[in-house]
């Protein structure tokens, strides 16, 4: 492909030409000599044939958490004639900034000769990325004449959102079953933690005689424990567009999502079965399972959460009483921007679920989008009196966390003191 660059000197040596012979004046010819030597002494540089080139892309890896530093390193290998000039540039997705490096190159290839450079990108928005076409223009050295070739293959990479630390706040389910878990139930089982003692049966374990207590009786005695047992839990985000407020990066779905992978990742780690509703455009669920498959499996669900569709949240309580177990551990991640939750809450917990609601602050969110004025300090108050009347008729069935989104999730968890667990 030919540049404007040749096109424009070969137009201003013509018309110096043109000009001076109709003028008759030698000075003026004499200027377009320059230009076509220059033009031609190029022309003899310009490689005929087409430029081969082995391009690769490494990124340092696959998954990484929202706000972290992804490495990608463009390795470029000239198989062929020597490149004057070559100029890579590797196109970025949106929402995706570069945090050191640069994603163009400009370099000279000798024939058999690579070479290589590396950016870092920061991804502060979770969700499905890939890096797509890499254009290579290669050139000339006067840059008249330039080849475009597209390096089309892929390199995809997940964010996922960012998990906050949960010292000092704990969710556990208030009911448990059967199953060997961290929650104590109240009742002699397996565990670790002294219950009493009886006297020995036959069958019993060596280890668990009490043989300081057997000497004082002169007859042998067993200690029991508490048993640890494990419940359900199951998470319900609302991602509804009447329930997201904020700007993209600072919205209550956003934050939403954070907040659900933070409470399933704790849950999940003290062996509790952790289930998944996420309310949109669909009702997408996930049953619920333990372990670390569990929790990849809700981390690509989450993924994929835009805020989408307007389906009445009275779904979800048909959903839940359908498939998921009975009295297990609801915790509901709303804004609460709908007042016809109360009811579905309410019908949950009078049939025996254990309710836990989660609502990051809309009026906060939208306190950091507009300017301070008498009118917006009266309609941000009208709104909280709003919100602390719906928060006050949620009290009445579940417990209620009233989130500011712009502090720690633990701070705004530890006011929620669940009751002793027991089956």
């Amino acid at each position: 492909m030919r540049s404007s660059k040749g096109f424009w000197l070969a137009t201003a040596a013509i018309s110096c030409l043109i000009t001076g012979l109709f003028l008759a004046s030698g000075t003026i010819v004499a200027l377009s000599l320059p230009l076509v030597v220059y033009l031609g002494v190029m022309g003899l540089f310009m490689g005929s044939d087409e430029a081969k080139l082995e391009v690769e892309r490494r990124i340092s890896d696959t998954r990484i958490m929202a706000g972290d530093a992804l490495e990608v390193e463009i390795f470029v290998r000239n198989r062929g004639r020597a490149i004057e000039l070559l100029e890579v540039h590797d196109i970025l997705p949106d929402y995706i900034a570069l945090k050191s490096g640069t994603n163009c190159a400009l370099v000279s290839l000798d024939a058999g000769e690579e070479c290589s450079f590396t950016y870092t990108l920061v991804c502060p928005l979770r969700g499905r990325y890939e890096l797509g076409a890499l254009k290579l223009a290669v050139m000339d050295t006067g840059r008249f004449h330039a080849s475009e070739k597209v390096f089309a293959e892929k390199s995809e990479f997940s964010v996922v959102a960012k998990m906050e630390s949960m010292k000092g706040a704990n969710i556990i389910p208030k009911k448990t079953r059967n199953w060997v878990g961290m929650i104590k139930s109240r009742r002699v089982g397996i565990g670790t933690e002294f219950y009493g003692m009886r006297d020995y049966v036959s069958g019993d374990e060596m280890r668990k005689i009490n043989w300081k207590a057997s000497a004082r009786r002169d007859a042998l005695m067993t200690n029991e424990y508490e048993s640890e047992c494990s419940g359900d839990a199951t998470l319900i985000l609302d991602a509804r567009l009447e329930a997201n407020v904020g700007n993209i990066e600072d919205c209550a779905v956003e934050h939403g999502v954070r907040a659900a992978s933070t409470i399933a990742s704790q849950i999940l780690r003290d062996k509790n079965r952790v289930g998944l509703i996420v309310l949109r455009d669909i009702i997408d669920e996930v049953y619920p399972a333990f372990g670390k498959r569990q929790f990849y499996k809700l981390s690509e669900h989450l993924l994929k959460v835009k805020p989408l569709g307007l389906l009445p949240f009275e779904n979800v309580g048909w959903m839940v009483t359908s498939y998921f177990p009975l009295e297990s551990q609801i915790i509901v991640i709303s804004s609460l921007t709908d007042s016809s939750i109360v009811s579905t809450i309410g019908d949950l917990c009078a049939r025996g679920y254990d309710v836990v609601v989660i609502s990051p602050s809309p009026v906060k969110l939208e306190s950091k989008m507009i300017d301070d004025s008498r009118e917006k300090t009266m309609a941000r108050r009208v709104l909280e009196m709003e919100r602390d009347n719906l928060i006050n008729e949620l009290g009445r069935y579940a417990r209620i966390v009233d989130w500011d989104a712009g502090e720690p999730l633990a701070k705004a968890l530890r006011g929620v003191v669940a009751s002793r667990n027991r089956r």
